[in-house]
């Protein structure tokens, strides 16, 4: 019998602060609503953690640090049921108190192991992982990562500087062999009123959705609630929005050994 192959899912922002972290969080609820087995995977392994963002810093689960000697065989389904869960996914974060540099091979192998364990892996990417010069460079895990995304989300804010940034990081993507993966998302406010729909056209990638701007947002993530994710809200609708669009990326059948 054959099995599903996890369809692989990546954001990375065109500028820093873009909130790339809060659009993964909320595609992979969406994905979770729609019925996908979801992990939601943190690559920035020397930041302060997704965790804290999700307002489940406090729960008990393996980090990245604790993973540094995770070679080979990794038992993804293990893995993915000792992780702490938000809104029951679970998440693989940093740890802000144990930022940690990984072997290249760790971060493909856990992440090719979590890939067993669920029906879409998303990944939360740090601009980082597009430093070099593309598919001739040395590159690192994470940037393995980006070339097999079958979706890349470009999260590109309303306003000139992150859309230059989104065209620059759209040409850098396409060197690390993302191109056909790219899709934009647009996230609100837009303080001089640009268009969505023209950025997408500036940037020469399909509109993939608009997130709208949750003014109570920031204030939630202060009290360690995490994001807004219900259907109703901002965030929520976004979230199916996104899920919709790459609810198909990746996924087939492999036969079995």
């Amino acid at each position: 019998m054959g099995r599903a192959v996890a369809a692989v899912v990546g954001a990375i922002g065109a500028r820093g602060g873009a909130g790339t972290s809060t659009v993964t969080a909320a595609l992979a609820d969406g994905l979770r609503r729609a019925g996908r087995r979801t992990v939601l995977v943190d690559l920035e392994t020397r930041g302060g953690g997704i965790d804290v963002l999700l307002g489940i810093d406090h729960r008990d689960g393996p980090r990245w640090s604790d993973l540094r000697d995770a070679r080979g065989a990794v038992d993804g389904p293990a893995l993915a049921g000792l992780l702490p869960t938000w809104r029951h996914v679970p998440v693989l974060s940093a740890h802000r108190a144990d930022p940690v540099i990984l072997d290249d091979g760790v971060v493909v192998d856990v992440c090719s192991a979590l890939a067993d364990a669920c029906d879409v892996l998303v990944l939360d990417l740090p601009r980082s992982v597009l430093d070099g010069d593309g598919a001739d460079s040395a590159g690192t895990g994470n940037a393995a990562l980006v070339g097999a995304c079958d979706t890349l989300l470009l999260v590109t804010p309303l306003d000139l500087p992150s859309v230059a940034g989104a065209v620059a990081t759209a040409a850098l993507a396409t060197r690390h062999g993302a191109g056909r993966a790219l899709r934009l998302v647009a996230r609100r406010p837009a303080p001089g009123r640009l268009d969505p729909w023209d950025v997408s056209d500036v940037v020469g990638l399909p509109l993939a959705a608009v997130v709208p701007w949750d003014r109570g947002h920031a204030a939630r993530v202060e009290r360690g609630e995490g994001p807004d994710v219900r259907a109703r809200r901002p965030l929520g609708r976004a979230g199916s929005e996104l899920a919709v669009a790459v609810g198909g990326a990746g996924v087939a059948s492999r036969g079995a050994a």
